[in-house]
């Protein structure tokens, strides 16, 4: 009997063991037993269990801004997801936590950490920054049942027959360039040509070309485009070669990041240049204002938000205030990536579930429409209908939301036109 009873309590142990080493996104889990009433001496037991997210994002160079927006983003509407309560499913109670690593914009570093996420840690959900590793990953990801959000320009990253499991969360140029070159046209009605300067990689190519596009559309010349390498301090020789051909406009377009933009813009104007200087690479003015100087970011046109009340939720006026307080910094980005990240989170709780493939299979639902925290009032949805005319099926992995348009004066952002791709 006693050999028996053994064995009985090791294979009982054993069976837990396997339960819960099946549970989806879990990297660790306790339990506690409550009593459920006050009248009643029945008790049931609440598994206590962590949902991680990783974060494969710039923590140092001149992307290092994206990288802190991205890590305080996550953090601080995980913050709120958990204080809310988190999600209770079977008796399962989930709070998120968030891991952060550096990959130095580097797609090797980024590469590595991504399988580190993905096959040591068995992480479920990521975030992946840099363009040639997301997507040279976004298949083992997809069959590794692994939900990623992307910020990736290339279409390829939403093209993949097997990538069911990647969202790109930003919106791409070619849905935010035709509207606003149209913009930029009604504005600056005697501008002629636009130039566009960004990072030679996949991103950055994909980006000069619908740049370029987009321009042409509305009527404007691009008379010579430059990549540059990664890497790159001194612009000049690029910019001579660019004010030669006497621009209008120069446009630094998605794939320059802010350290990189802020060198360009002041670099140009040291040059000469009195043209309009556009970066719609999403960086702030707090994040270039060190390296530019606040005279030489005067007019630059952006796609940042300002922090400015009644457009800008209540919710986002408070992050900066918030940041500062937990880190001692606040970045300019980081109500996009807190957005994104409580668009994750209202999935789960509409989902009921914190397994990659429900909530795969909820965001991508057209009839499905999300807050958009950044914007009062604001929504956003994946399969809209102006994503599924460009992309076809694809535009279900493809968010619309609206966007700001910014001008730079006296060394910060204010917001100039909302635009609805």
């Amino acid at each position: 009997m006693k050999k028996n009873s053994k064995l009985a309590h090791l294979l009982g142990g054993i069976f837990l063991t396997i339960i819960f080493a099946g549970l989806p996104f879990i990297t660790a889990c306790t339990s506690k037993t409550t009593t459920t009433t006050a009248t009643t001496t029945t008790t049931a037991t609440t598994t206590e269990a962590t949902v991680t997210i990783g974060l494969d994002i710039p923590l140092t160079g001149p992307a290092a801004p994206y990288g802190f927006g991205v890590q305080h983003g996550f953090q601080l509407a995980a913050d709120d997801f958990n204080s809310a309560g988190g999600i209770t499913i079977a008796g399962t109670h989930y709070t998120i936590a968030i891991k952060s690593l550096d990959d130095k914009y580097d797609p090797t570093t980024s590469t590595n950490i991504l399988r580190e996420y993905i096959y040591q840690d068995g992480i479920k959900f990521i975030y992946p920054f840099v363009d040639e590793s997301d997507l040279a990953l976004a298949p083992v990801m997809a069959q590794q049942q692994v939900f990623n959000f992307s910020p990736l320009a290339d279409n390829a990253i939403i093209s993949q027959p097997a990538n069911s499991y990647t969202f790109r969360t930003v919106i791409p140029l070619s849905l935010q360039d035709p509207p606003y070159f149209q913009w930029l046209v009604k504005t600056y009605p005697n501008i002629k040509s636009v130039v566009s300067i960004c990072q030679n990689s996949s991103n950055g190519v994909t980006a000069e070309q619908i740049s370029d596009q987009a321009a042409k559309s509305v009527g404007l010349t691009t008379p010579g485009n430059i990549l540059y390498d990664a890497g790159t301090t001194d612009f000049t020789p690029f910019l001579t070669k660019l004010l030669n051909e006497n621009p209008d406009v120069i446009n630094m377009t998605d794939g320059t990041p802010p350290g990189d933009a802020a060198l360009i813009i002041k670099q140009a104007r040291a040059a000469g240049f009195k043209g309009i200087l556009s970066e719609t690479s999403l960086a702030a003015a707090q994040d270039m204002l060190s390296i530019a100087g606040e005279a030489n970011l005067e007019g630059v046109v952006t796609f940042n938000l300002a922090m400015e009340a009644p457009l800008v939720s209540q919710q986002t006026l408070g992050l900066p205030a918030r940041e500062i307080a937990k880190w001692g910094q606040a970045y300019g980005v980081t109500w996009d990536f807190y957005s994104q990240a409580s668009l994750l989170f209202q999935a789960m709780k509409r989902a009921n579930s914190v397994d990659s493939t429900a909530i795969s299979n909820i965001l991508k639902d057209p009839s499905q429409t999300w807050s958009w925290d950044a914007i009062a009032g604001g929504t956003a949805q994946f399969g809209s209908s102006s994503a599924m005319t460009i992309f076809g099926a694809d535009g279900s992995h493809q968010i619309s939301h609206a966007c700001m348009i910014g001008i730079i004066h006296n060394g910060v952002d204010t917001n100039a036109s909302v635009i609805n791709p």
